[in-house]
């Protein structure tokens, strides 16, 4: 038992001890007890010492535009023979585009591109900006769908769907039908679980379902480019990436001075909130830190203990008496 050192406190008195004796099961208590107490300590305060499995990480997603879009419009009846609204149409898709053929007429011209404010090679600002002209009738709503990819790449590569949808009624008074419309908005991050990476001893990632489109179809089916279609596909992800408006401004002009209408989306890429689910050795990792802070006092407190309780004779073992004082 030379290993397991009874106390610490200088004496005289040289003791030994046998294996299974009263004094070292009480070191051997004691000693269990200073580790046990510490794990005890972290498992009761780990929800509120920090310790869980899931970790908030921001990132700025890379973004980009693959070019496909569709614009769907309403505008007031063109004359009393004709009480219902007249439908506007405008998209990338060229099946679509066959099927509402009637109503492509006042498609001109669409743009897109990017600003760098920080100078990183990663998009921070993206502008859509699609042209319109000779609209039969002022517009009184439309709905504007644009496809993007977006990938995150903190912790491992995740692209979770960007399929970004606004729709926009247009107050009473600046009903339009020349002028520009803007709107001001940013990219934002809905998750329902956690992401998932890999990590040694775990190959599991966090998987999406594509959105399921049909463009190659002469005859497609108008329903799976409505918006409620595509908006069903892209929530019934683990996440995905939405568009959130925030400032909207009209300005009509006269059919002299622009004989057209324009709309265009301005999109902020800020860092989004991402949350990850922590792998084994990320959380023993945060589990060490705590452990050791408590450990040291555990080890401190249960040292004096048993200091205490040998010195005071309290717990005893057997005195070694040199063989030459025997005689």
């Amino acid at each position: 038992m030379k290993f397991i050192p009874l106390h610490t406190t200088n004496t005289a008195i040289v003791y030994k001890n046998s294996l299974f004796s009263m004094a070292t099961l009480m070191v051997l208590f004691f000693i269990t007890l200073s580790v046990m107490l510490p794990v005890l300590l972290v498992s009761l305060l780990s929800p509120y010492s920090g310790i869980s499995e899931s970790r908030v990480l921001y990132e700025q997603p890379q973004l980009q535009f693959t070019y496909q879009y569709i614009f769907v419009a309403s505008t007031e009846p063109t004359g009393d023979n004709e009480p219902a609204e007249t439908l506007v149409s405008c998209s990338s898709f060229g099946n679509l585009n066959a099927r509402l053929q009637l109503y492509t007429n006042s498609c001109e011209a669409s743009k897109y591109w990017t600003e760098d404010l920080d100078h990183d090679t990663i998009t921070d600002r993206a502008h859509f900006q699609l042209q319109l002209n000779h609209l039969p009738a002022r517009l009184l709503r439309f709905d504007l769908i644009l496809f993007f990819e977006a990938q995150l790449q903190h912790k491992c590569p995740l692209s979770p769907p960007a399929v970004l949808a606004h729709q926009l009624i247009l107050p009473q008074a600046p009903h339009m039908q020349m002028g520009s419309i803007q709107l001001k908005g940013e990219l934002q991050l809905k998750q329902h679980v956690e992401f998932t990476c890999p990590f040694p001893g775990r190959n599991i990632k966090t998987h999406f379902r594509q959105i399921q489109l049909d463009p190659n179809n002469s005859y497609p089916n108008i329903e799976q480019y409505k918006m409620e279609s595509l908006l069903s596909q892209v929530k019934a992800n683990p996440a995905y990436f939405q568009l959130a408006i925030q400032e909207s401004y009209f300005y009509p002009t006269a059919a002299h001075l622009d004989p057209g209408l324009n709309i265009e989306l301005e999109l902020d890429v800020f860092q989004v909130p991402a949350r990850y689910h922590l792998s084994i050795w990320e959380r023993l990792g945060q589990f060490w830190l705590y452990f050791a802070s408590f450990f040291g006092i555990s080890f401190y407190v249960m040292n004096k203990l048993k200091d205490f309780l040998f010195g005071r004779h309290i717990i005893r073992s057997w005195e070694v008496i040199p063989w030459k004082k025997l005689y």
